[in-house]
């Protein structure tokens, strides 16, 4: 098991109390009291082997009761500990047993396809793993991860963004701009010319336009003399001059 340090467990030895951490320790009550049941069953067999190890599976068996109801009434870490020294311990048992035989009982080596034996060992793996996951900073921080998300799976998808991410969307927008900015202002540089030259003629060909028609109202009482036709000539060179000046401002 891991060294009981602060990078472990928390500072008042206990691990996370809200769904998540009580659905896992109830998962971990239940795969540690079903070690602790399996070694009782096959306990006497093996005191018949050796007795020692039929001391050693009651004994077995009586840690992972306790640590079973440690974990599903408390958060605090010590029934995880328990419960992993219980399974760590029968894990390696096992191992060492089929490897290199016990003091006492050398026919458990080579009996690897042993149905209880390895079940059991399937079920310590497991429990070894959820107390990895529960007692370790590594392990919480993944189980707070999930948990966030479930919850944000809760709400609509327009209130499941987080303010971190939002950040990061704003800083990709900015990025966006800053590097369309010159795009942008050389565009301006060309445009905006041919729009001015674009208005001024619109803006003189409707004053000619209003021009003519005034003329062609006043032309059905009487003829227009030289004077009109100068008076047309010096309106249109102010319209244009003026329409020049504001451009060159």
């Amino acid at each position: 098991m891991p060294t009981l340090d602060k990078k472990i467990l928390p500072e008042n030895d206990a691990v996370m109390d809200d769904f998540t951490g009580q659905f896992l320790r109830w998962a971990g009550a239940a795969l540690i009291f079903l070690v602790g049941g399996a070694h009782l069953l096959i306990a006497g067999e093996h005191f018949l082997a050796a007795t020692y190890l039929g001391i050693l599976f009651l004994a077995n068996f009586a840690g992972a009761a306790v640590a079973a109801f440690a974990l599903y009434w408390s958060p605090r870490a010590w029934g995880w500990l328990l419960g992993g020294l219980v399974a760590g311990g029968a894990f390696l048992g096992f191992i060492v047993s089929r490897f290199f035989g016990l003091p006492g009982a050398p026919e458990f080596e080579g009996q690897w396809l042993s149905i209880a034996g390895l079940l059991t060992l399937m079920i310590e793996g497991a429990f070894l793993t959820l107390a990895l996951l529960a007692i370790t900073s590594q392990g919480r921080s993944l189980l707070r991860a999930e948990q966030q998300r479930v919850e944000r799976e809760e709400f609509p998808p327009a209130m499941q963004e987080t303010p971190a991410q939002f950040a990061h969307i704003e800083q990709e927008m900015a990025e966006i701009r800053s590097r369309a900015a010159p795009d942008i202002v050389d565009l301006r540089r060309h445009v905006e010319p041919q729009m001015m030259k674009d208005q001024v003629r619109q803006d003189a060909l409707e004053y000619l336009r209003s021009i003519r028609g005034a003329l062609a109202s006043a032309s059905e009482s009487r003829q227009p003399g030289p004077l009109a036709a100068i008076a047309i000539l010096l309106a249109v060179v102010v319209l244009v001059l003026r329409r020049m000046g504001g451009r060159d401002e």
